[in-house]
């Protein structure tokens, strides 16, 4: 069994209004078949198509406020109600608190104590990771959930060798913004394909893009209409290469953002998780809410 999980953070299930849901109005034939033929909205309900199952997920877990990266992306990689046990919603970084409970026991340390070998394919810039090592930009929880457990943060030497890719998919970014030169980029197709590629060399692999909540914040309809298309071509591309009988991809998010660019804030919504493969049918009665997706990922382990 391999697991893939492709986290994009803070992508809410929002109205059907393409004046400020860019799920809404984007072209997502990829996404939309996934889904049975609805788009990814707070009105489409929990489903099964051909190859997936669509899952309105909880981020809220029963306290009050706007879901918040640190606490949601712990819930996650812990199955533990981290809002409830630190009273708040918090983020986007964890603090002491959400720490500890991540050095308790996460995902990735779950996994490797059953023998199993987890890798991020998500690239970081060579300044990014400098910064974390001089301690001048904390870890996000994904992140310092793979710190604990020892999986190491993916490089500039990841992304040139096809080992990883960039958070944008295509590595167009790393070129065109942070003035990189020298790495792949990749059309969506190959994007995808190497997505899977790379995914079945390990156990567990996990693709993080914050870019998705950072276009939120900045209320971006457009960009995020056009970044919501690349990833739908990306996943084309996955799914084409992918083979339901030998794995599982999930998709899901921590919070609601995107989804309603009307303003700066998270959203109270809930995300949507898709779980595509044939090893679905064994866990997508189990989540309701983000606490539930690591105990029903390491259930696929056995």
């Amino acid at each position: 069994m391999r697991v893939l999980l492709l986290f994009l953070d803070g992508i809410g299930l929002g109205a059907d209004d393409p004046s400020l849901n860019p799920f809404a109005a984007a072209q997502l034939p990829t996404l939309t078949e996934l889904s049975g033929g609805y788009k990814w909205l707070h009105s489409t309900p929990r489903l099964s198509s051909e190859r997936a199952t669509f899952i309105p997920t909880d981020a809220q877990l029963g306290v009050p406020g706007r879901p918040q990266s640190a606490t949601g992306q712990a819930a996650i990689l812990t199955g533990r109600n981290v809002p409830a046990e630190i009273g708040e919603h918090y983020g986007p970084h964890p603090n002491d608190a959400i720490r500890a409970i991540l050095a308790e026991g996460n995902l990735y340390t779950h996994l490797a104590a059953r023998g199993k070998h987890s890798i991020r394919l998500d690239a970081h810039p060579p300044h990014y990771l400098a910064e974390i090592e001089r301690g001048k930009r904390l870890r996000t929880a994904m992140q310092h959930a793979a710190y604990v457990a020892d999986v190491p943060l993916t490089t500039l030497a990841d992304l040139r060798a096809n080992r990883a890719l960039s958070a944008d998919f295509l590595g167009d970014g790393w070129r065109d913004v942070l003035h990189i030169p020298d790495v792949p980029v990749h059309t969506p197709q190959a994007a995808g394909a190497l997505l899977a590629t790379l995914a079945k060399q390990h156990d567990f692999s996990l693709f993080s893009t914050w870019i998705t909540d950072e276009i939120g914040h900045h209320r971006d309809l457009a960009r995020g209409i056009a970044f919501l298309e690349r990833f739908d071509a990306v996943m084309a591309g996955l799914l084409e290469a992918w083979d339901d009988s030998e794995g599982v991809i999930v998709i899901t998010s921590d919070h609601g953002n995107l989804e309603d660019v009307s303003h700066r804030k998270h959203t109270e919504n809930a995300v949507p998780t898709v779980l595509i493969g044939a090893g679905r049918h064994q866990i997508a009665d189990q989540i309701s809410a983000l606490t539930d997706l690591t105990p029903a990922l390491l259930r696929l382990f056995g």
